[in-house]
Formats: C-alpha cells, sequence, structure tokens
C-alpha cells in the first residue's frame, strides 16, 4: 500500500511512519523545510527510508510542485498543537490543512484517515463517546476548536461519498513497556511544572484526572484503521486509555521523586490569583487559560470502536506504567527536579 503522510516530522506521525515501513508499506511524507527527521517510537531516524515531498498542509494542494499519482491512503495527522497559537495559525493549519487534505483525497481517489484528538468533546464530563464533535460548543482553547471544525469538514465530505475515518488520541505519553517516547512535548512540559515550585496552589476539583493513552496504543490503532479503512469509513475512534489517570495520583507519584515540589490541588472556590508570589503569578497568566480547565474535569472517553472490528483493547495505564514514563523523562534529561 502506497501511503500519503502529513505530520510525519511529529510524535504521531513519525512512530506511524515507523510502524508502516516496519509493515512493507511505501510511503511519501510531506515536510515542511530542511533537515528534518522522522523519528520511530524507537527514536530512530527512519526519513532515509521514505519518499520525503516539500510542501505545507496550510497551502492548496499542501504546495506541492508536482503532483502525485498511485496513493492508495492519505494519513492526515499534521497540526499545531500550540494550545496557545493565533486563532489564524489554528485556522490555517489545522482546519485549512485538513480541507486540503480532503481536496487531494478525492483528486487521487483515496480513502482519508484524519488524526483528531479526543478533546474535541469540548468541555464535557463524564462517559463520552465516539459521537461527531459540536464544531459550536465551548472550548478550553483553540486547538480544540481548531481540531472540531476539522472534524466536521471530514464528515461534511464523507456524507458528499469521500471514504475516511477518524481517529481520536486522548493525551499522548510513553510507551507502555518502557515509558519511551520519541518527541517530547504537549503535555508533558505541564507534566514538568508537576514537580516544581512554580506551579504551587492550583484549582482543581478532587476527582481531576486525565485521558492519557500510550504512543504504542495510538500507533497500533491507526495502523489497524489504515490497513482496514472499509471497515472504519464512517467511523470515529478514540484511541484512548482504559480509564482515566488521577491528578492527585499523579502528585503523589512525582512526590516521591528527588528535588520536586509538587503542586497542590486547592478547592477552585478559594482560590484566588492576586495571593501568589509575582513569579507563580506569572506561571499562572502564562497557562492557566491553556491548561486550568482540565484541572476540573474527569472526561472517561468510551465508545469501543476498536476493540469491536479489530479486538484490540484500551490498554490499563497503571501507577508502574506511569512510573515508567516518569523515569524515561528523567533518564533523557526533561525532567530533572534536582
Amino acid at each position: 500500500m502506497h501511503v500519503f503522510l502529513t505530520g510525519a516530522t511529529g510524535l504521531v506521525g513519525g512512530a506511524l511512519a515507523g510502524a508502516l515501513l516496519d509493515a512493507r508499506h511505501r510511503v511519501t511524507a510531506l515536510v515542511r523545510g530542511e533537515g528534518r527527521d522522522v523519528l520511530d517510537m524507537d527514536g530512530r531516524d527512519r526519513i532515509g527510508e521514505i519518499a520525503v515531498v516539500q510542501g505545507d498542509v496550510a497551502q492548496p494542494g499542501f504546495g506541492m510542485a508536482e503532483p502525485h499519482t498511485g496513493v492508495d491512503l492519505l494519513i492526515h495527522c499534521a497540526a499545531t498543537v500550540d494550545f496557545a497559537a493565533s486563532d489564524a495559525v489554528h485556522e490555517a493549519v489545522n482546519v485549512g490543512g485538513t480541507a486540503h487534505a480532503i481536496a487531494l483525497s478525492r483528486a487521487w481517489n483515496c480513502p482519508l484517515l484524519h488524526v483528531s484528538t479526543a478533546y474535541v468533546c469540548s468541555r464535557a464530563d463524564g462517559v463520552i463517546g465516539e459521537e461527531p464533535a459540536d464544531p459550536l460548543a465551548s472550548f478550553t482553547n483553540g486547538y480544540e476548536a481548531s481540531k472540531a471544525r476539522a472534524e466536521a469538514l471530514v464528515e461534511a465530505a464523507r456524507r458528499d461519498g469521500l471514504v475516511a475515518a477518524i481517529a481520536r488520541p486522548a493525551i499522548i505519553v510513553g510507551r507502555l513497556s518502557d515509558g519511551a517516547i520519541a518527541r517530547i512535548d504537549g503535555f508533558h512540559h505541564l507534566f514538568r511544572l508537576f514537580g516544581s515550585p512554580l506551579l504551587g496552589d492550583v484549582p482543581a476539583a478532587p476527582q481531576a484526572a486525565f485521558a492519557i493513552v500510550p504512543i504504542c496504543h495510538v500507533t497500533a490503532g491507526l495502523m489497524a484503521m489504515a490497513e482496514n479503512m472499509a471497515a472504519f469509513d464512517g467511523v470515529r475512534v478514540h484511541l484512548v486509555g482504559a480509564e482515566p489517570f488521577a491528578m492527585a495520583d499523579m502528585l503523589r507519584i512525582v512526590a516521591d521523586y528527588p528535588g520536586t515540589v509538587p503542586a497542590r490541588m486547592i478547592d477552585p472556590v478559594t482560590y484566588d490569583p492576586a495571593a501568589l508570589d509575582r513569579r507563580t503569578a506569572m506561571v499562572h497568566r502564562r497557562i492557566g487559560p491553556q491548561f486550568f480547565d482540565y484541572f476540573l474535569r474527569s472526561p472517561c472517553f468510551a465508545g469501543g470502536s476498536l476493540q469491536r472490528i479489530t479486538g484490540i483493547d484500551a490498554p490499563r495505564v497503571d501507577e508502574a506504567a506511569f512510573r515508567r514514563m516518569i523515569d524515561h523523562c528523567v533518564k533523557v534529561g526533561f525532567l530533572d527536579w534536582r
């Protein structure tokens, strides 16, 4: 199978490119800029094994100089995951990029596998099914909102005849077996603050929890979808762990590591930004609008499409697995609380 892949230089795209190559599929990757790498789950650079095309998802036709033929599947992983990016950037990359992916899938007469996020659920809490996203809902940040609008484009294209499926990974963390992750970004930066004195008291619900998922499960799910698009046509798939991981447990585990000064969860009613010291107040102003809303919820993403179609169960991230993920980040020098 010839797969055209966007976002190969990112975390999910790199892991997926490696898995596709290992399964002996042909991969053509859209890459923006020179000197990039495509890191698989073992951190190996696989860029020498794929065909690289220069371009930009924000441009029509991905800005490619020459058209391509013989593409069997377009997997659209590319997105900006910066919560603080401007609305214009989210619109151009996440929404516009998806529109351009849809147009190319139609031109190539091939299916589209669109990689979204479980958090298109907006501010919903509790059990959340694999339902269509509501682009008009209230979202925590521009990233979530833009991914919901992108999903709406895919849903409309499918109603118009395009074979398409939507994958919704939750918050991606390290591999279940050893905690390894090729690129440390996103949630990990927030998690580093969990052990830092810079965070201090944060407004959080006692039951607050994060929907985390190991990168290995995300990759396995995407591979299963890619290799059987006929079965997944029109399906929205939550790629998530078996259950959310409690924020209180994360902070308790972090406290076991040398040098940490874990954040403290306090009742949102008693949270007073004016009482914070200057440095902590600055941190809260910077990250609060993008992240504090997650401290108030415990979403449980259900649905079971992946298990029903493929038999692949959602993995359980227990305390031992979470510690392996921390240990990996300590080993590579990302977490250094001493």
